[in-house]
């Protein structure tokens, strides 16, 4: 039975356990139990819409059968899943899970109400397994593994019937699946050279023969390829490319001249100096949904491939962060994950005929007034180079003439970009007095293939530099104390953390290390043997680049380091070894310098479960708090 969007809110209200709706200062404990859903997809028959939500602690498989329905659990995992796939013709469902943050995912496969869950993978110690496709008719699905050898992944398929796999393509690289045609003999798959360089193959899987359909010059001009769909026909192959353009266009590889094209779209004339990101299509393949970034913000365009003509989306639906695009099986309706700095991870149903827009979640606030939420503003600043660095500020209110204590926040990667959106984190430091600034150091995706380049290899730590000339402008801002200044980031953000703390000791009141690497050589020798080529391509390699390698690991400065450092780590990390962690923490103590170590037994490549959250931020409150509001 239909219930009220209210009761939903309440019910949600009810388990988030809320500390307080009356105070104007909320604690850390209420912005993390902020709840909202996330990933949504049809089941089979579009009779159910699924969604993730981390209500009970962990990621877990919910759905309701309508907008406003009580949702109803699906999964109950001690561990988070970690992505979904509903088979588009059977009541069948794909769940990919890993074990305590091991990133080791297995294949689960469970009917449509989370009954009758069978494993079909067979858990070998560090084999990992990638969902890539299901085919339209749902007999099978392609996916990716590195069973055959440690450092490579290779492509499979999987069928239903038989309940057996077939390797489809090998190669000693990283090899995705990604578009397959609507008949389900024709598949197009990425093999990866590096973080920055991949090409495309085309591989009949009735016949077993592959073409590279992809050529450019991978030593001199590097780039991108990524397949989005055939067309109807599978006559045509949509992607998005940077080949011979800094930017990411729309191509299309026709299979009969075995060429790309590149056409101009009218909707994308003036973000033509912006990275197309994804694009989304519906199973007939007669529309498609162009998603733009626009320096961190999102744009959406729906474009009719049989009218060439765009569709205006509902004002509604145009946020400037989109978390989700999905189509339903009968190509009707779309569903829409709709972020902003006020507004978490809220879902929406789009009926395409007669142009009804549905919500269909309503998030907890756990007793946060939303209007105590602050929107970031993008600014830039000029680095020691004069390149411009594109940074988003969140401020309290009326902080125009206080000298506030600031937390420059660093993403990972390199290759990322801190874009707009719901950071409950960030609300909370600015509701406690806090600044915080995120920053797109170069190296950064979304401003250009070139921007991105920039810090490869030597010029590792010009990207460091870029923090230094952030803190030199900081200092202009009447609104920010530059004795009070603290550094976060997390894996990549990590090692800038703790190499800001080396090479520029003076600069900072405290430092936050979340996953970071302290020594680029220990990490790439115990990092997942399938991660190594692609971060050397990155970072250097340990044949050539060893010493300099070394030149540039946080550990060999330690002894620089002056401000008090916290260490976060999750003790089954596959990225970076919890031992990047241990040695830097040993370092500082044996120095002399002051070190808090966390590491926690059940987590991977940063910290998920909502228990260890519980456990950690308001430790990190506590150290902040004691650091900078002294």
């Amino acid at each position: 039975m239909k219930i009220f969007k209210n009761c939903f809110f309440l019910w949600f209200l009810f388990l988030s356990s809320a500390n307080s709706l009356l105070s104007q200062q909320y604690s850390i404990e209420q912005y993390l139990n902020i709840r909202g859903a996330t990933s949504p997809k049809y089941s089979f028959d579009d009779s159910r819409i699924y969604f993730t939500m981390n209500i009970t602690g962990t990621s877990q498989l919910w759905y309701v059968n309508s907008p406003g329905m009580w949702p109803i659990q699906v999964t109950f995992f001690k561990d988070r899943i970690t992505g979904y796939h509903p088979n588009p013709k059977r009541d069948l469902i794909l769940v990919e899970k890993d074990e305590g943050g091991s990133e080791y995912d297995q294949f689960f496969l469970m009917k449509g109400d989370g009954t009758e869950i069978k494993m079909i993978t067979d858990g070998a110690p560090k084999v990992l397994y990638g969902f890539g496709r299901w085919s339209d008719d749902g007999s099978f699905f392609t996916y990716y593994s590195n069973k055959r050898s440690p450092y490579f992944y290779d492509v499979y398929t999987y069928n239903i019937e038989s309940g057996s796999s077939k390797i489809v393509f090998s190669s000693d690289h990283s090899n995705y699946p990604s578009a397959l045609s609507a008949d389900g003999s024709k598949l197009v798959l990425t093999r990866s050279y590096s973080t920055y360089d991949n090409d495309l193959y085309l591989v009949d899987l009735h016949s077993g023969k592959e073409k590279l359909i992809t050529t450019h010059d991978n030593f001199n001009d590097p780039a991108q390829f990524y397949a989005a769909s055939f067309d109807a026909a599978g006559s045509k192959l949509y992607l998005v490319s940077n080949d011979k353009s800094d930017f990411f266009r729309i191509g299309i590889y026709d299979m009969k001249t075995e060429k790309i094209s590149y056409p101009e779209y009218s909707f994308l004339r003036e973000f033509r100096n912006n990275d197309v990101s994804r694009l989304y299509f519906p199973k007939n393949r007669t529309k498609m949904l162009v998603m733009i970034n626009d320096r961190g913000y999102d744009r959406i365009f729906l474009h009719d491939l049989l009218l060439n003509s765009e569709i205006t989306i509902p004002q509604k639906l145009n946020s400037s962060s989109i978390t989700a695009v999905s189509f339903s099986n009968n190509n009707d309706k779309m569903l829409i994950g709709i972020n902003s700095s006020s507004n978490p991870s809220v879902l929406y149903q789009w009926d395409m005929v007669p142009g009804v827009v549905e919500q269909i979640t309503y998030p907890t606030l756990a007793g946060v007034e939303p209007s105590s939420f602050v929107e970031p503003e993008l600014i830039s600043y000029s680095s020691f180079d004069g390149l411009e660095i594109p940074a988003f500020i969140y401020r309290p209110e009326n902080s125009e003439s206080k000298n506030l204590p600031c937390i420059i926040s660093i993403h990972g990667g390199p290759e990322s970009q801190s874009t707009y959106g719901f950071a409950p984190i960030y609300q909370y430091f600015v509701n406690a007095g806090y600044v915080i600034v995120e920053p797109n150091v170069r190296g950064s995706t979304g401003y250009g293939k070139k921007f991105a380049a920039m810090d490869n290899v030597k010029n590792r730590e010009n990207s460091v530099k870029d923090i230094a000339s952030l803190v030199e402008y900081l200092k202009s801002r009447v609104d920010i104390d530059p004795g009070r200044i603290a550094v976060y980031g997390g894996s990549y953000g990590g090692y800038m953390v703790l190499a800001c703390l080396t090479l520029y000791p003076e600069l900072f009141a405290a430092g936050i290390d979340v996953v970071g690497i302290s020594n680029f050589v220990t990490f790439l020798q115990n990092t997942g043997d399938y991660r190594r080529n692609n971060r050397e391509s990155e970072y250097g390699s340990l044949e050539k680049d060893r010493d300099f390698l070394e030149s540039i690991s946080p550990l060999g400065r330690v002894k620089n380091i002056r401000a008090p450092l916290m260490i976060i780590h999750g003790r089954n990390d596959p990225r970076v070894p919890v031992g990047e962690a241990e040695q830097m923490h040993k370092a500082i103590i044996d120095n002399g310098g002051v070190s808090e170590l966390l590491i926690y037994e059940d987590e991977g490549h940063g910290v998920a479960k909502q228990k260890n959250r519980l456990d950690l931020y308001p430790k990190i409150v506590k150290f902040l708090n004691e650091n900078l509001k002294k």
